[in-house]
């Protein structure tokens, strides 16, 4: 460019392009080191979120171990999300000390509380990982650990359970295929030559004359890659929690009666068994000395109220515990038989009172409506209703000491009464969808989410005040996005016309106010794209 005849003026013209060449290599390369230095940032917040979201997911596994109903599957399958974890942990951390060593390697320094090193260092990555061969060590310990995670849930550990042995099998066949650890060395098309599938193929490959920063931000691939792979898996272990049939390793035995007080004439029902039914608890229920088969669980035993005065009915229940032995527990179902000329308490829609709506009671005596007064003696007030004997009670105090004091005919008698706190409702997407696979269709198409009282008489209504949307994708990405109100705002769908088959939605920390104005926390939306 510079030689031949030349003038003085062109020669200018000459050195200046190659001046501006060289400026421009320099700007292309700040940009580069700029870009890494951001996504290498963006991993390491997604490797963030992605921790607290798994602890939250271990403190959900320490809850429904101290839980009656789900402790023992909770702790069979804690065991293994424990292990999950502690794999998990390792290798990050593992990781991690390779990181701080490409970084002393490149000058580091803490200035201002912040580290700081060179960035744009060629020869610490090819020096540390592929001469010293640590890039080796880092490929057998990925590859290592995949294999640790996957057989921490081994199908041979159900082989009393022939068709949840047959389904975890297919399921760990599946996260063997799917999970982000992925050390495939990637062909090179400019070569032509077949990459080496070897932690010296990988190492050349990523760390050959690669820049400090950009060998930093593979590194933290790998460990969004790990804690990405934990995620997959402990959620695997907690949804089996509620998969499997319920087996209790401490059994309630129940036994009531439809009432305590009644008339002669008046049905009267005994319900006995087991708390949650299991086939495994085989249980036996004597009533009033007749043994009583069981139906869905339960043993009922039906008579007729006749007399008056107190009644005792003796039940007896037997079950099987997990460990083999045989529990007995002997109740005894008390109830009163009044007479004609006595008061009366009905409940019209359930046997307790709930904080936050209007409590229907129908209350009745011999001497009439008009001469009947009745009062609640604490947690709340009583009031006429519209017609004879009705009431309303507006309760404000959860209690079970609570008695409805019915005065007729100069004296006075007492029902005992429960106030109780309307219970948690069920997050649902559209009133209908409670979590599981979903299609992206599906899920853009619900309005927002819906609070639902199961098994529930009155009608109270929950307003959801607040929820927190996470898009989980694969390869550890992590978009958290707060919204205020049940509406699955546009924010929200712009995040979901991203997901891919795989990814997990969760809609997490939803909040919601019910009738008796206290804000609850519901348990989070947990979805599947399919």
């Amino acid at each position: 460019m510079a030689g031949g005849n030349i003038s003085p003026r062109q020669k200018m013209i000459n050195m200046m392009y190659l001046v501006l060449t060289a400026l421009l290599a320099m700007n292309v390369s700040k940009e580069i080191l700029n870009a890494f230095v951001s996504v290498n940032n963006s991993i390491q917040k997604s490797n963030s979120i992605m921790a607290s979201k798994n602890e939250a997911t271990y403190k959900a596994f320490a809850n429904a171990e101290k839980d009656p109903q789900t402790a023992a599957k909770a702790k069979i399958w804690k065991e293994k999300a424990d292990k999950i974890k502690a794999i998990s942990a390792e290798l990050v951390t593992f990781v991690e000390t390779q990181k701080q060593e490409l970084k002393k390697g490149s000058d580091l320094k803490i200035e201002n509380g912040e580290e700081v090193f060179s960035v744009d260092n060629l020869d610490v990555a090819t020096h540390l990982l592929i001469e010293k061969k640590g890039g080796d060590v880092i490929y057998d310990k990925m590859l290592e650990t995949k294999k640790k995670l996957l057989a921490t849930i081994d199908p041979k550990d159900f082989a009393d359970n022939p068709a949840m042995q047959a389904t975890i099998k297919r399921d760990m066949e599946a996260f063997a295929k799917s999970l982000p650890i992925d050390m495939t060395v990637a062909e090179s098309k400019e070569s032509g030559h077949k990459a080496e599938q070897s932690g010296k193929g990988w190492s050349e490959a990523n760390f050959h004359m690669t820049p400090t920063i950009a060998a930093l931000t593979i590194l933290s691939k790998l460990q969004s890659d790990v804690k990405s792979s934990e995620s997959q898996l402990i959620d695997y272990c907690y949804s089996q929690i509620g998969q499997v049939k319920i087996v209790y390793d401490e059994f309630q035995a129940i036994a009531s009666a439809n009432t305590n007080y009644c008339m002669p004439g008046d049905p009267i029902e005994i319900i006995a068994g087991v708390g949650a039914f299991s086939e495994a608890a085989k249980p036996t229920v004597t009533i009033g000395g007749a043994n009583i088969a069981l139906v869905d669980g339960q043993a009922i035993y039906k008579t007729q109220a006749s007399g008056s005065g107190d009644r005792v009915v003796p039940v007896k229940i037997s079950f099987t515990k997990p460990d083999g032995t045989i529990a007995t527990v002997e109740k005894q179902i008390k109830y009163t038989i009044g007479t004609p000329s006595g008061a009366a308490v009905m409940f019209d829609k359930m046997n307790v009172l709930y904080i936050g709506v209007p409590n229907p009671l129908t209350i009745s005596s011999g001497t009439g409506a008009e001469k009947t007064n009745a009062s609640l003696s604490t947690g709340g007030s009583l009031s006429k209703g519209s017609g004879p004997g009705k009431y309303i009670a507006n309760v404000t105090t959860p209690t079970n000491d609570a008695k409805i004091i019915v005065s007729a005919d100069g004296k006075s008698t007492q029902y005992p009464v429960r106030i109780k706190r309307i219970p948690d409702p069920v997050p649902t997407l559209g009133g209908k969808i409670k979590g599981g696979k979903i299609n992206k269709a599906t899920l853009a198409a619900q309005g927002g989410i819906v609070a639902l009282l199961e098994n529930f008489d009155f009608d109270a209504r929950f307003n959801i005040l607040s929820y927190t949307f996470i898009l989980v994708q694969k390869g550890g990405d992590v978009s958290p996005k707060k919204v205020d109100g049940p509406v699955i705002n546009e924010g929200v769908k712009s995040s979901i016309s991203r997901a891919k088959p795989g990814d997990i939605i969760l809609f997490d920390d939803i909040k919601a106010k019910g009738p008796d104005g206290t804000v609850r926390n519901l348990p989070p939306l947990n979805l599947t794209i399919i």
